[in-house]
C-alpha cells in the first residue's frame, strides 16, 4: 500500500521511469533487428543502452528516494531531458546538433547537481561545474567549428572521411580542443574539482553521474578517433593527461573517509584510464572500460547510502610487499614476453593492468582465513568475470573495429605499464605496513574538491 502511494503521488517521476525502459527496450530491439553492427552504429548503440539502462535503475530507484522532495518533479523533468540530450549528441549526424545537445547536456547536468535551491555549498557546487563545463563547451564548438569550416559541411560523416588529409596545423588545433572538451566532461585534471564538488547532489544524480555522463569525454574521444588519429601530439597529450588522471585519482580515493567522495576520486582515476587507451587507441578497451565501469559505478553509487552506520567487520585482505612486487614482476615478465614475440597492440597496457587486478585480488584473498568452500566461490567468481571481461571486450572490438596504428613504440607501453606498478607496489607496502601518504601530500588529496566556507564565522 505505500508504494502504490508513492507512485500515485509521482505521476511525473512514474512517466519520466517508463518511458526510460521503454527507451531502453526499443534501442535493444533495434540492435537485435540489426543485420550487422558497424562502427558507425555500435558506438552510439552501445553508450546509448548504458545511459537508458542507468537512467531507468536511477529514475525507478529515486520514485521512492525523491518521494519528500518538494521540487520531485522537476528533478525527474530535468533528469528525463539529460538522457535526451545525451541521446541527441550520440545519434545525431549534424555538428550543430551535437555541439548544441553537449552544451545542453552540460547545463541540465549541474542544474541537478544545485537541485537543492537556497543551500549554498549547492548553488557553489553547481557554479563550479558551469564553469568547467564552459570552458570544455567552448573548446567543443571551437573544434567543431574548425573541422566544419575545413571539410565546407556539418555533417559529422564529411568529416571524419576527409581527416587523413586535414592540414597538420589544423589536425592538431583540433585534435587538442577535443581532448579538453573530453577533459572537462570526465573531470581530469584541472577539471576533478567539479566531479568531486559534486557529491553534494542527491545520490541518485550521483549515480547517473558517475555512471553514465562523465563517459561523454571517452564517446567524443573515440567518435572523432580518425582527428585523433591525424594528430599524433594531440594523443600524446591525452596519453600524458590520462596518465595524470588516473595516479591523482588513486591518491583522493586512498585518503577519503566519506563513501561517495571516495566514489568520486575512483572514477577520475578510471576516467583517466580510460583517455590514456583512448590517446593509445585502445578503442575497444575503452569502450568496453566505459561499459564495465558505468554498470559497477552505478551500483556502488546506489548502494552507497546502506553503509551508513554499519561496522567493519573483517580487516579487508591485503597483499604483502613481497607478493606485490612479485606479481608487478610477473606481469612485465608477461609484457617482456608479448612484445619480444609479437607487436604489442594499444591494448598491451590496459589488458595487462586488469590481469594485476585480478592476480592480486585473487592471491590477497586466498591468503586470508576463509573456509575452503569460500575460496573456491571465489576463484570461480573471477573466472567468470574474466570470461565476462573477455567477451565484453570482443564485442566491443565488434562494435567499433580494429585499433588505431601504435602510437609509441612498445619499449613506451612497458614504460606506461611499470609506472602504474611502480606507484601501486609502492602504495601497497605502505598499507601493509600502516604508514600513509606524506604529510603534504595526504592534506592536498584529502581537500581536493573542497567547497569555500559558506560562511566566515561570528564577526569579533
Amino acid at each position: 500500500m505505500q508504494l502504490l502511494r508513492v507512485q500515485s503521488s509521482n505521476i511525473p517521476g512514474l512517466l519520466v521511469a517508463g518511458l526510460l525502459w521503454l527507451g531502453f527496450g526499443a534501442a535493444g530491439a533495434w540492435l537485435l533487428a540489426m543485420p550487422a553492427v558497424t562502427p558507425a552504429t555500435g558506438l552510439p548503440l552501445a553508450i546509448g543502452l548504458l545511459t537508458l539502462f542507468v537512467a531507468a535503475i536511477v529514475a525507478a530507484f529515486s520514485l521512492r528516494y525523491m518521494r519528500a522532495d518538494r521540487h520531485s518533479t522537476r528533478f525527474f523533468l530535468t533528469l528525463g531531458a539529460l538522457v535526451a540530450a545525451v541521446l541527441a549528441f550520440l545519434f545525431t549526424g549534424n555538428l550543430l546538433v551535437l555541439g548544441a545537445a553537449w552544451c545542453a547536456s552540460g547545463w541540465l547536468l549541474a542544474r541537478l547537481i544545485g537541485h537543492a535551491d537556497g543551500w549554498q555549498e549547492s548553488d557553489a557546487a553547481a557554479r563550479r561545474a558551469r564553469l568547467a563545463f564552459l570552458v570544455g563547451d567552448a573548446a567543443l564548438l571551437a573544434a567543431l567549428g574548425l573541422l566544419g569550416w575545413q571539410a565546407g559541411s556539418w555533417q559529422v560523416d564529411a568529416i571524419l572521411a576527409g581527416a587523413s588529409t586535414l592540414p597538420p596545423l589544423l589536425a592538431n588545433a583540433a585534435a587538442l580542443l577535443l581532448v579538453v572538451a573530453a577533459a572537462a566532461r570526465c573531470a581530469l585534471p584541472p577539471f576533478s574539482n567539479w566531479l568531486l564538488s559534486s557529491m553534494i547532489a542527491p545520490t541518485p544524480v550521483s549515480a547517473l553521474m558517475h555512471a553514465g555522463l562523465v563517459n561523454a569525454g571517452g564517446f567524443l574521444l573515440i567518435h572523432f578517433a580518425p582527428v585523433l588519429e591525424a594528430a599524433p601530439a594531440a594523443r600524446i597529450g591525452a596519453v600524458a593527461l590520462g596518465l595524470c588522471g588516473a595516479i591523482y585519482g588513486i591518491g583522493i580515493m586512498m585518503v577519503r573517509p566519506d563513501v561517495k567522495r571516495a566514489l568520486a576520486g575512483s572514477t577520475v582515476a578510471q576516467m583517466g584510464f580510460m583517455t590514456m587507451s583512448c590517446g593509445l587507441g585502445a578503442y575497444a578497451a575503452a569502450l568496453w572500460h566505459i561499459i564495465a565501469h558505468g554498470l559497477f559505478k552505478a551500483w556502488l553509487f546506489l548502494g552507497s547510502g546502506s553503509t551508513i552506520g554499519m561496522k567493519s567487520g573483517k580487516p579487508a585482505a591485503t597483499l604483502l610487499g613481497r607478493a606485490t612486487l612479485t606479481i608487478a614482476v610477473g606481469t612485465i615478465g608477461v609484457a617482456l614476453f608479448i612484445l619480444y614475440f609479437g607487436d604489442g597492440d594499444a591494448s598491451l597496457v590496459p589488458l595487462l593492468l586488469g590481469l594485476a587486478t585480478a592476480v592480486s585480488t585473487l592471491v590477497a584473498s586466498l591468503g586470508g582465513k576463509l573456509p575452503m568452500r569460500a575460496k573456491v566461490t571465489l576463484m570461480l567468481t573471477l573466472a567468470a568475470l574474466i570470461g565476462f571481461h573477455s567477451a565484453g571486450l570482443a564485442l566491443a572490438g565488434i562494435a567499433i573495429g580494429a585499433d588505431a596504428a601504435p602510437l609509441v613504440p612498445g619499449w613506451v607501453l612497458l614504460a606506461l605499464l611499470i609506472v602504474f606498478l611502480g606507484i601501486w607496489v609502492w602504495q601497497q607496502q605502505r598499507v601493509s605496513t600502516g604508514r600513509g601518504l606524506p604529510l603534504p601530500l595526504y592534506v592536498h588529496l584529502i581537500n581536493a574538491g573542497t567547497l569555500p566556507a559558506a560562511s566566515k564565522g561570528e564577526e569579533k
